[in-house]
Order: C-alpha cells, then structure tokens, then sequence
C-alpha cells in the first residue's frame, strides 16, 4: 500500500491537513512526514504555539512555517512546499492544496464538527475521533456518502486493529464469536485527581488518561466496532473476563453466551493487544490445520495481536482512502449500540455534568435498545442535572437539561431522526 502511493506520488507527496496538534497530533505530524508519498502539509488548530511545535518536534524549522488563517496566504505558503498553520477549519477547506483530512483533535464536539465541514466540502476524512463516531458517526457517514467522499476511522487504535482482524477472520471462514479489548485495569470512580500522577507519568491530559481508567474509552471503541460489525454486548458495559493468554480461549466460551459480541478482558498479560475469538466446527479442514499450526484443538480460536500503534499505523488508512477510496472502519448502518452516560457519583438538581474524562460520569456501552431514553456520554459536556440520579446508575434523559444550541447535540437529534 505504502509503495503504491509512494509510486504513483513520487516526489510530489500526498498533501494532508491535520485537525488537532496535541499528543497524538504532534506524534502523526512526525510520522506522517516520514511515510513514503504523503506529508503533513497543514495543521488546523486552535492554539497556534501547539502547532508550530508540532511541526519543530518533527524535525521542521519554525523559520520555515507559515502561520496564518487568509486561504490566500496558506495556499501560497503551501504550494511553496512550506508548513502551514491556521486556526481555521473554513480555511482548511477552501484550499484546493489540501488533498485529505487527518482528524485528531480528541474532543467530541470539535471533531464532529470540523470532520462534518471537511465532508461537507468534499474532502475525504480518517478519524482517530472515537468519540465523536460513537455519538454522530452514522451522521458523519451520511454525509459523506451524499457528497461522494469517505468518512473513516483510523488504524492504529482497537477498533481500527480490531476491524482489521475480523475481516481476515471472517473471510477465513470463521464465524466471529467476540471482538475482545483488553484492559490492564478500571475503575469507573477514577477522577481527573485519583489519576493525576498517572497523567503525568505518561505525558496524556487528565480527560484523556481519566477516560482510559474508568473505562469510558473502551466502551467507546468496542461500540465504533459494534456498530461497523453490527455486534452487540450481552450485558450492559460488558462482562469483563478475567484472563490471561494461556487460558483466554476456555475463559472466554465459559463467559460468553452467544456469538457475533463485543468484549473486554480485564488484567492478565495481553498487554496493548486484541484479540478476535473465533468458531469452526469444520473437523476435516479447518480443525486438523489449526491443531498443526499451534491454533489448538478447536472448534474455538483466539486471534490474538499483541500491539496497536494508533500514530505509526494511522498513515495505512490515509493511503488506503486516497489511493482506493476504501474506509477502515465506520459504522455500517443506523447504530445499534450506544454508550449511555453513567453517574459517577450522586448527582442532583443544579449539577452540570462535565464530559468525557471527568468528576461526573463514565460510560457504559448497551443495545440502541436498552439505552432509549438515556444520556449519550458524548453529550455530557453541554448537561445540566435537574432531577437526582444515584450513583452507578444511567441518567435518564428526563434527569437532565441539554444546550440543544450546541453543534453536537443538534446533530445528534438530527442523526436519531435519520
């Protein structure tokens, strides 16, 4: 894939616009820059400084970059093979040099929107936005699929690994048993304060490394997968399976009822890896191979990779939607998960929640179903609380006053009413 686009590209390198210039930004700005055929040649942001860095971490001189929201002025600098930087996404998309959009902005709200004013302009969009899919992705998809461009999830992250695994193990011939996350540890109480060294050790903002701990990210990917797949949880926020690589295949048939499921395993030596847990009850094929190839006796397989490289594999989809038009991962249909907002502690009348990574909720992903009539965790930042909700407990959707003014939450309404 690389070698194709460096091929067809040569030394005039697939021109990529970059929303967002925090950890993961100034880490793709750095890789982007150094895969074949392609280069980060603009970076939208909102704190300019960032951006720059960005574009100095990665070896660029700052004398070089041209900081600017006039489209005139950044099409100029960047036709002169200049780094570029601009506040504005309206800019971003004016600009007949930008030839496809790397959203990384880690904010639901911003993600969404730019991401919709990128499709909506006609440029193609891969995403590292779990949570803005997991709240509007359908919309997002609708909308690309009107203006004929593609709306895509990156590799790199689980549920971009993840997809990649199922396919190969779907059109293997497998029957898909569970797509299986797996978490070192949680707890759903964690705050912005209880993970504050944490925070720091790994050099990741506290919403992002609060997120991870009480498990609202994880529930947020394995519900971009759910709903690409049309998998389901058997239970709401998933079972958890206590596990480790020697037992995960009997561990996981043991907890699971039923096939085609989203998971998680919680502790054990999995590392940053995922696993697809797989079915054949072929015994004069399938089964006599697998034991010869140290996969076990069957008729259940365990799929597993052992890394997911978010930054360095991202480029993979940005080649992928550029040379073949084709997404990695987004959602196939109206959803059939979503993650519903959970009290973190008890809330009552007056509290105004705070979003993912925050004092107030977590997330726990369920059946379209089952979460009819709850908040959806991507709308968290713009509610304020007007009757008591216990802790642990879903908040009803009564319980709570949303800005339905905010961009989000009137594209969520727009996207239910699809």
């Amino acid at each position: 894939m690389m070698r194709r686009l460096e091929r067809l590209r040569g030394d005039d390198e697939l021109r990529v616009a970059l929303v967002g210039a925090g950890m993961v930004g100034h880490n793709l700005t750095y890789q982007i820059n150094f895969t074949p055929g392609m280069r980060t040649a603009l970076i939208v942001n909102r704190t300019t400084a960032n951006a720059v860095d960005a574009y100095r971490k990665a070896g660029l001189s700052v004398d070089d970059i041209v900081v600017s929201d006039d489209p005139a002025t950044l099409s100029k600098a960047m036709q002169a093979g200049k780094p570029a930087v601009t506040t504005s996404a309206e800019a971003m998309c004016e600009l007949d040099e930008v030839e496809i959009v790397m959203e990384c902005s880690g904010s639901a709200e911003h993600g969404a929107d730019v991401t919709r004013t990128a499709l909506e302009a006609g440029l193609d969009v891969v995403t590292m936005n779990a949570e803005a899919d997991a709240t509007v992705g359908y919309l997002l998809k609708t909308v690309a699929d009107a203006n004929n461009v593609v709306y895509t999830l990156a590799d790199g992250d689980q549920p971009g690994v993840l997809a990649r695994l199922i396919e190969f193990v779907a059109s293997s011939g497998f029957e898909v048993v569970s797509a299986v996350n797996c978490k070192g540890f949680m707890d759903v109480h964690a705050t912005p304060e209880s993970i504050k060294e944490w925070s720091v050790k790994q050099g990741t903002s506290l919403p992002m490394t609060t997120s991870f701990t009480d498990g609202t990210k994880m529930n947020i990917e394995q519900a971009n997968l759910a709903n690409a797949f049309d998998l389901h949880p058997e239970v709401r926020g998933m079972r958890g399976v206590k596990s480790t690589l020697a037992t995960v295949t009997e561990d996981m048939v043991a907890a699971l009822d039923g096939h085609g499921t989203v998971e998680y395993t919680i502790g054990g030596d999995f590392a940053g890896g995922v696993f697809v847990l797989a079915h054949s009850d072929n015994h004069e094929m399938i089964q006599p191979a697998l034991r010869f190839l140290k996969m076990g006796d069957g008729p259940y397989y365990t799929f597993y990779r052992p890394y997911h490289l978010v930054h360095i594999e991202a480029p993979v989809s940005i080649a992928e939607v550029y040379l073949d038009k084709e997404p990695t991962i987004a959602p196939a249909g109206p959803f059939v998960t979503d993650v519903i907002a959970m009290a973190k502690r008890d809330l009552v009348p007056g509290d105004m929640l705070d979003g993912i990574g925050g004092w107030t909720t977590y997330g726990e992903i369920d059946s379209v179903e089952n979460a009819d009539g709850f908040l959806i965790v991507g709308l968290t930042e713009h509610a304020r609380i007007v009757k008591p909700v216990a802790m642990d407990e879903p908040i009803p959707l009564d319980a709570v006053e949303l800005d339905d003014s905010i961009p989000i939450v009137k594209d969520r309404i727009e996207q239910d009413a699809l």
